[in-house]
């Protein structure tokens, strides 16, 4: 019984290390941990910031990219106008958060940024959409 407890912990302890080690050496991680340091270099970040700003990112990105999915999904073009209006407004609300880290020449470089297209397409916080 000892020997099957201690096989069985080692095996749980093996399988979370082995998936660990998969979640991080996935394809879609190397580019968000790309575009971040790209990010952070670009605005001058602090490592604070930057991982305040990584931070957020990570709150608001799963929700954005689930409400863009399911609007490619709809057919029905009022159902899809409504995600599309949540997805802006969540988007609106990681620019927001975003915003609150950075100092105020690192806030315009910011909205140079997703305002050009090399960041995000995204709107700034209370105006339309770009």
């Amino acid at each position: 019984m000892k020997r099957f407890l201690i096989v069985l912990i080692l095996a749980c302890v093996t399988g979370a290390g082995a998936y660990g080690v998969f979640m991080m050496a996935r394809p879609e991680n190397q580019k968000f941990d790309c575009e971040m340091k790209w990010l952070s270099h670009k605005l001058a970040l602090t490592p604070e910031q930057s991982e305040r700003v990584r931070e957020r990112h990570l709150k608001y990105c799963p929700t954005m990219n689930g409400l863009k999915a399911a609007c490619a999904c709809n057919h029905d073009s009022a159902k899809a106008s409504e995600l599309d209006q949540a997805c802006r407004d969540s988007a609106a609300k990681l620019v927001d958060a975003v915003l609150a880290e950075l100092t105020p020449p690192q806030r315009k470089a910011y909205l140079e940024l997703i305002g050009t297209g090399k960041c995000t397409t995204v709107q700034e916080p209370g105006g339309p959409p770009k």
